[in-house]
């Protein structure tokens, strides 16, 4: 029997998983459930369980913490994940580097849990084909293994032991040809959705996409880099049958799809030549590296390389005199966001027009933003911003990553300034849920609205109002639907499904959460006042 551990902190979700499948028929014992993260610990502590299925979303320890703690004690541990949050767009992706699936609660079956524990069961077989000790040493060091290959191939080191080396990591290079292939996450798009301090959760999503596709791929072999950007090798023969720059394009081209899906985030990959020697290897990169700073001034989110085509940029950008550099600094302090990304997109044609070396770019801009940062005494996540901003490849990149810190600093302004700066955005808010009643209002379409960073809208609305943003929706619309109740010719269901809510049912019971009684019971008590 495989054992098993259910982690959860909603007691009914215990017995509705114990309802979904035949557990012991499929040679599953459930030998512990824990309503919490730290409990759960203590008893996998105790039983060893080989499956542990456990909700993300718990208190003090949430579930990847608990994750990554389990796989420390033992690194064989199959997980599932469970989660209500069917919106938390990265966290499928993201997750996979320590879970076998993830599932979401509000859409669970019976087939999707089997399927999965099937899927968990026959990886147990899998890593218990091996040798055990070996296997626990290999996954903990897979990672740094890998990069050690890689910085190897890089240096020129292509002796057969490095070669082994990479055979034991399951990267077979038997083949004569070879395509090299850079991915960049677009620093901009990172920064608009996420908070600076997800940067390395979202990379290891990306990561963990790449390497899902290229398991698709013949010869495919995906690398990690410290920063933003991943390389992807195809390693190949080649066939009449098989267009092997096409099958990359497809994938670079499906890559930049599902991170544009799952993570709403831009991105740019440059492919190589073809090369036929690993001794080439390190300069192919090289070149390829100097043929990505080329693109520079270059829009376009895919690009090939042509054998020997370098492109280099000789003026420097020097800016005559202080007055752009006032002129940004004013619109600043006038809180004139739209002035401030004005100004930029007139620096941006003047840059296309002279092409200045990048570098020259990058010190006179970083310069400009840390004199604003200075005179406004803003200092939050200021080494990571600037961590990322020297990582961006494209003059676009760092023109908007400019345009989202000074935006994000504009916002943090006004939430530290007059209480009349808050009624007026509350104005906007309100507005918004009166003019989108009957749907679904989500915070990141608020956020959208009135130009702010979702993860910084969450924080300044629970600041300005004191209850989450999905509380004050909720309230707002069930003050409405106690005007509506006062109508007797409105029967409760068109009232719930004017305010967006298709179920009554589920309109009920929040009405109920906020007003303290049924809507039908109000409705009726309303009708006998009078």
């Amino acid at each position: 029997m495989i054992k098993v551990m259910l982690v959860d902190d909603d007691a009914p979700m215990f017995r509705f998983l114990r309802s979904l499948i035949p557990w012991e028929e499929m040679g599953l014992q459930i030998v512990a459930t824990a309503q919490s993260g730290i409990k759960a610990l203590q008893l996998f502590k105790e039983l060893m369980p080989q499956l542990v299925i456990t909700d993300i979303g718990m208190p003090k320890m949430d579930g990847i913490e608990l994750a990554n703690q389990l796989r420390q004690i033992k690194s064989d541990v199959r997980i599932i994940f469970l989660t209500c949050h069917a919106d938390f767009h990265f966290a499928k992706k993201a997750v996979q580097v320590s879970a076998d699936d993830y599932l979401i609660k509000d859409e669970l079956t019976s087939d999707m849990l089997k399927q999965s524990i099937e899927k968990s069961v026959k990886l147990m077989g899998l890593l218990h084909s091996e040798n055990t000790v070996y296997r626990e040493e290999f996954d903990r060091n897979s990672d740094i293994l890998k990069k050690a290959f890689w910085k190897q191939i890089l240096s020129g080191d292509h002796s057969e032991i490095v070669l082994n080396s990479g055979r034991r990591l399951g990267i077979d290079w038997k083949d004569p040809y070879f395509l090299l292939g850079m991915f960049h996450l677009d620093f901009a798009s990172l920064i608009r959705r996420y908070g600076l301090q997800d940067k390395q959760l979202i990379y290891y999503a990306v990561y963990n996409i790449t390497r899902e596709l290229a398991s698709d791929v013949n010869g495919l072999s995906v690398f990690a880099n410290d920063e933003l950007e991943l390389y992807v090798v195809m390693n190949y023969q080649r066939n009449l049958a098989v267009n092997a720059q096409e099958d990359f394009r497809r994938f670079a081209s499906d890559l930049k799809s599902k991170v544009e899906h799952y993570l709403k985030l831009s991105s740019y990959f440059v492919l190589s030549y073809e090369f036929n020697r690993l001794s080439v290897f390190p300069r192919v990169f090289e070149e390829l590296k100097v043929y990505n700073r080329g693109l520079y001034y270059d829009s376009s989110s895919f690009q090939v390389m042509l054998p020997r085509e370098v492109r280099t940029f000789t003026n420097t950008f020097n800016p005559k005199g202080e007055i752009f550099k006032e002129t940004l600094l004013q619109k600043f302090r006038d809180h004139d966001f739209e002035g401030f990304v004005a100004e930029m997109k007139h620096l941006a044609k003047r840059l296309l027009a002279d092409q200045p070396t990048p570098s020259s770019i990058m010190i006179h801009l970083s310069q400009w933003v840390r004199l604003i940062e200075y005179e406004a005494g803003y200092e939050i996540d200021r080494t990571l911003f600037y961590q990322g901003l020297e990582s961006t490849i494209r003059l676009q990149e760092l023109l908007q990553s400019i345009n989202e810190r000074i935006q994000r600093m504009i916002s943090d302004g006004s939430d530290l300034g007059s209480s009349g700066m808050d009624q007026q955005k509350l104005q906007l808010i309100d507005r918004y849920i009166m003019e989108h009643l009957s749907v679904t209002i989500s915070l990141v379409s608020i956020a959208n609205h009135i130009y702010l960073n979702p993860s910084y809208f969450s924080r300044f609305f629970k600041k300005m109002t004191g209850v989450n943003f999905t509380d004050y929706v909720n309230q707002f619309k069930m003050n409405l639907a106690l005007q509506m109740l006062r109508n007797k010719e409105m029967s409760v269901e068109l009232i719930a499904a004017k305010l967006g809510y298709s179920d009554r049912t589920y309109f009920s019971k929040v009405f109920k959460k906020y007003n303290g009684i049924s809507p039908v019971d109000y409705k009726n008590k309303d009708r006998n006042s009078k």
